[in-house]
């Protein structure tokens, strides 16, 4: 599936509860791909600009994600910067926050979590301190990351290209082939690193206990001195976790996190029981000209026309 558009997109990522904030308008196009490997799922994705994901991984599932475009410090993990040859390995159930500068591409691997070579990277990625979050970031020579990389793109190509009745034993011979390959990179890879560390723990706590204040009083006006009180840190302290974490201040953040939350419920919820104003409405929204003006710089058009545009979608989609 190659998608263009960003709420599409968000929709089809599989392996994961995401919710997708952009930050910035794009500057590429939006992609996915999927492929099934017997038990595992492979996606191709593509970021088409810079914005945050936040999210929680499939509960029967190990999963690993690499980048496969080549930017050194685009991407940052729950405050921790990645390197283009960085492997993550996120555990069932795994909380994670990833931030982007810029597009990026990227694969992700899930795994069944009582596959051998699930069972063999599991272990490391534990936590005590914070069990929720508990992940890996690897650090891989750059031969072994295109290795890796290429053994993915081609095992898609081989699905793709063989017969339809020739796809089942195909697709278990390159899941089979990919288990080898992710065997050989992590007894060949050359650090690791167990998020949250001591640098991040405390950053990751701020801005977490802040996400749960918020998500329970969506329909609220929020001010910085709320979360104050509900962090029971100063304000320099929550303002400098939100940089480190998320590379934006609380005030920003908020503001992006509405505007990203009323276009995907715009998207979603149109149709003879939801109007505009009731959805904006169910976001805090007061000032409906200002919110209106911030939503198209980010989306490219006014809230008014993604909602007759999703109209338009669902009413041809029910036909």
């Amino acid at each position: 599936m190659d998608l263009n558009d960003f709420g599409q997109y968000t929709d089809a990522i599989q392996g994961a509860t995401v919710t997708f904030l952009k930050s910035a308008p794009s500057s590429r196009r939006w992609g996915v791909k999927y492929l099934t490997l017997n038990r595992t799922i492979l996606q191709f994705g593509a970021d088409g600009g810079p914005g945050i994901v936040h999210g929680v991984t499939e509960p029967t599932f190990t999963t690993l994600i690499i980048q496969s475009s080549n930017f050194d410090d685009r991407v940052v993990l729950d405050g921790a910067p990645c390197q283009a040859s960085d492997l993550v390995i996120f555990p069932p159930d795994c909380h994670f926050t990833f931030v982007r500068t810029g597009h990026v591409e990227w694969i992700a691997w899930s795994l069944p979590s009582e596959e051998s070579i699930a069972r063999k990277i599991l272990p490391a990625a534990t936590n005590q301190d914070a069990p929720k979050t508990a992940k890996h970031l690897v650090r891989l020579p750059e031969p072994i990351a295109s290795r890796l990389i290429e053994a993915s793109r081609q095992a898609l190509r081989s699905i793709r290209n063989c017969a339809p009745a020739d796809r089942p034993i195909m697709a278990r011979d390159m899941e089979r082939a990919l288990m080898e390959e992710l065997a050989y990179v992590w007894d060949n890879r050359l650090s690791e690193t167990v998020l949250p560390n001591k640098y991040t723990l405390s950053s990751e706590r701020i801005v977490l206990e802040t996400l749960e204040f918020v998500r329970a009083r969506s329909t609220d006006i929020i001010n910085i001195t709320d979360i104050v009180k509900a962090t029971k840190v100063e304000y320099r302290t929550l303002l400098r976790a939100f940089v480190r974490y998320l590379g934006f201040s609380p005030k920003h953040y908020l503001r992006l996190r509405q505007l990203n939350l009323v276009y995907h419920d715009v998207r979603r919820e149109t149709g003879a029981s939801a109007r505009l104003a009731d959805i904006l409405a169910a976001h805090g929204v007061t000032e409906f000209g200002r919110f209106a003006g911030h939503y198209r710089s980010l989306f490219g058009e006014l809230p008014s026309e993604t909602y007759r545009r999703s109209c338009a979608v669902k009413s041809r989609n029910s036909l």
